[in-house]
This record gives C-alpha cells, sequence and structure tokens, in this order.
C-alpha cells in the first residue's frame, strides 16, 4: 500500500493491482509517441507507460506532496520524462507539443466528466485518449441512443468521438478502496463540422425535462424552423434521449442557422 496519504478533496483513489496497470499501459503502441498522463500520483501507472518507450511523457499532478515519489522516478528516466506541478483542470495541454497527443489518465471521479467533455471538445491535439473513471460515469459517456444512461453528456462526447469500454475495475484494486468499480475507456476524437457551444445550448434546453417530447421543451419554435426540422428526419415529438448525436448536430444548426 502507498507510503502516503491520500487526499479526500482531490478525489484521490490509487491503482496499486500491477496486472491492471501494465494492461492499461499496452492498450495502445506508445512507443515513439507524446504522451500525457494526468494525476500520476506516486507513479504507478507512469513507470508501466515508460517502459512503452514513448517518444516523450509529461505527467500532470496537482498535489505536491507526491513530488518525491514522482522525482525518484524522473531520476531513473531524465531524458524523456517531464514532470508539471499543475492543475489538469486549467493546463492548456496544447502548449506542451504541436504534435497529436495520447492522453491516459486515472481521473479523480469529482472533475473526471468536465476533463473528458472539454478534452473532446478540443479534439484536434489528441490521438486518443485512454481513461479511467467511475463506473456510472463511462456508462454515460458510451451509452446508446434511448437507453437509461444516455444524456447530455453522452451526446457532448459522441459527437466528436468514439467511445469504448476497455475493462471493468473492481473497487478492491484501489486504495483507499472507493464503493463503487471502475471502467477503463479509449475515446477515440473525430472530426465534425459543428459549433459545440450552440450544441451544448440545444441540449440544455431539451434535457431540461427527460420525460417531456422535444416540441415542449424547445419552445416557440416557428412554423419555417418546425418545417425544416421535419425535412432532417428529425420528431419533435421524440424525447431527449430518443435522438442521436447526429441529430442534435442537425438541429443545433438548424436552429442557429
Amino acid at each position: 500500500m502507498p507510503s502516503f496519504y491520500h487526499k479526500k478533496s482531490l478525489g484521490q483513489n490509487f491503482l496499486h493491482n500491477r496486472k491492471l496497470l501494465e494492461r492499461i499501459s499496452k492498450i495502445k503502441k506508445l512507443c515513439n509517441e507524446n504522451v500525457i498522463e494526468i494525476g500520476p500520483g506516486s507513479g504507478s501507472l507512469t513507470e508501466f507507460i515508460l517502459r512503452e518507450n514513448p517518444k516523450n511523457l509529461t505527467v500532470i499532478e496537482k498535489d505536491e506532496d507526491l513530488k518525491p515519489n514522482l522525482n525518484k522516478l524522473k531520476k531513473r528516466y531524465p531524458k524523456n520524462f517531464n514532470l508539471i506541478f499543475d492543475d489538469a483542470l486549467t493546463f492548456d495541454l496544447s502548449t506542451l507539443t504541436k504534435k497529436k497527443i495520447i492522453l491516459i489518465g486515472n481521473l479523480p471521479y469529482n472533475i473526471a466528466t468536465t476533463l473528458i467533455v472539454d478534452w473532446v471538445k478540443n479534439y484536434k491535439i489528441f490521438k486518443a485518449l485512454v481513461v479511467m473513471v467511475q463506473k456510472e460515469v463511462a456508462q454515460r459517456l458510451y451509452a446508446k441512443t434511448g437507453t437509461k444512461f444516455y444524456s447530455r453528456t453522452s451526446i457532448l462526447v459522441q459527437a466528436n468521438a468514439s467511445v469504448e469500454e476497455k475493462f471493468e475495475v473492481s473497487a478492491n484494486n484501489f486504495f483507499p478502496q472507493p464503493k463503487i468499480n471502475s471502467s477503463v475507456i479509449e475515446i477515440t476524437p473525430r472530426k465534425k463540422n459543428f459549433n459545440y457551444e450552440n450544441l451544448d445550448k440545444i441540449l440544455k434546453k431539451s434535457f431540461l425535462h427527460r420525460r417531456k417530447i422535444l416540441k415542449n421543451n424547445l419552445k416557440n419554435l416557428s412554423i419555417e424552423i418546425k418545417k425544416k426540422i421535419k425535412e432532417k428526419g428529425i420528431n419533435l415529438s421524440s424525447r431527449p434521449q430518443d435522438l442521436s448525436p447526429d441529430d442534435y448536430i442537425k438541429l443545433s444548426k438548424i436552429l442557429f442557422c
């Protein structure tokens, strides 16, 4: 078990199962890639990433009490290992390299969704993201249209990326042990031509009342707008969870043309 205290305020839960750590490090081919790890903690996953010989690895950690552990690792890998103590919520990853990034991380439960939505929004800098999140968060991220977990978050991510669950991680593999399981997911960004802010405005209105049909959530639509929506094959009598991400992109373009 770790020889340091976890900080509940930072949402820290450290994965200590070395087989799982190695498995995460091998999901994507990291050799000669520019890799960023978010929230390395004591460096358990970091070491396995370094063994895959990335061209460059930059880790971003908010908790400076973990500096001694990470500095020990840096001494062993001085050439391709960069250590930054900063807040991932505010740090601009695009400043680190002009090359596309593979991002890896065991994300704090309390900020995981915010981070992922922001990263996918800025998809151009990423080749892929491999992250571990709370199981319920993962279910929302890869939820299919019309299912229980399908939500505004599902659409914001899937509008610009594909999401795949790689495997589930039981709570007993962490210190301290959380109350719920986690999932490792792979997110692959893809280019879509739409305005993210406009899409989110539509989603906030549409999902304000999940049980209501769209025409009751999207009030005051003109006859002309309703006609354009119908021409795109979108049924305003549907509930918000019954429209695909592509449907919402079409809807946002009509309403904000």
